[in-house]
């Protein structure tokens, strides 16, 4: 049976986003990690002086999350030597380290992620790209970000997601078609965060402030800060990110099938 296949360079996207939650860096300092695929992983980490404090259950648990699968634990012992039981790093490296490279992580990644396609089908005995791009989109919905109404070529984006499903669809979207997607407009998605990081702490403060008998200040500061969360979310939600010339699904799908990437030019393999 012959299937499409995620390419390397989609896959390193995703193993980019990885690492960056992983180990806390930024984007350029991910992408340097893996600049060279034929690198072996903790050689490139011991050179960016990463190494000591990488955690590979992280780093895997990231890679599964983002991909939509999970390893299976032989692959996890033998890939990664995750429950192992190597009692030294020279055992582990023998056995696992000197072979994991990025190229192998991303043949791994391959052969395990749930693959869709962007490529053209045939539509009344003609090839159509904007189909191949709109169906791919309509299964990416269903399969992992259902959306609000049943997706039609004619459907409102918007009317499909918002807020912070529109920013995950999204991102789904955008690594998947070689980022040729331009991005949202995050504004009032960092000020929801900010509100949220904010809430917690002055949460906790106005608890203790409560138990020493001083009930006035915790109940107005934590009153206006949950007020101010909310409205943050409320106009996050309501708020249109959408770039310019981006209304509807068949918007996007046109855009897909014109930008000469590599999930709709795709090879086939066995």
């Amino acid at each position: 049976m012959q299937e499409t296949r995620y390419t390397e360079k989609q896959i390193l996207c995703g193993i980019v986003e990885s690492l960056i939650y992983t180990l806390g860096i930024d984007q350029d300092e991910a992408q340097e990690l893996v600049s060279d695929v034929e690198v072996r992983i903790d050689l490139s980490l011991k050179k960016a002086n990463e190494w000591q404090e990488f955690d590979f259950s992280e780093f895997v648990y990231q890679i599964e999350r983002f991909f939509h699968f999970e390893y299976p634990s032989e692959d996890r012992r033998i890939l990664f030597g995750l429950g192992a039981g190597y009692q030294s790093a020279e055992e582990w490296i023998e056995h696992v380290g000197q072979h994991l490279t990025f190229r192998a992580l991303v043949e791994s990644i391959s052969e395990h992620a749930p693959r869709i396609s962007f490529q053209p089908v045939m539509v009344i005995d003609r090839e159509c790209g904007p189909a191949g791009a709109f169906y791919g989109m309509q299964e990416l919905s269903e399969k992992f970000y259902p959306a609000a109404c049943q997706l039609t070529p004619s459907t409102r984006i918007l009317d499909a997601f918002r807020g912070a499903a529109l920013d995950r669809f999204w991102s789904e979207l955008k690594w998947r078609t070689d980022n040729s997607l331009t991005e949202l407009k995050y504004f009032w998605f960092l000020m929801e965060g900010c509100g949220c990081l904010v809430f917690w702490p002055v949460l906790l403060i106005s608890v203790i402030l409560f138990l020493n008998g001083n009930y006035l200040y915790p109940v107005l500061a934590t009153a206006t800060t949950y007020s101010l969360w909310k409205v943050f979310s409320i106009c996050s939600y309501r708020f249109n990110p959408l770039p310019a010339g981006y209304e509807t699904f068949r918007d996007l799908a046109v855009m897909i099938a014109e930008h000469d990437s590599e999930a709709v030019n795709q090879s086939v393999e066995g």
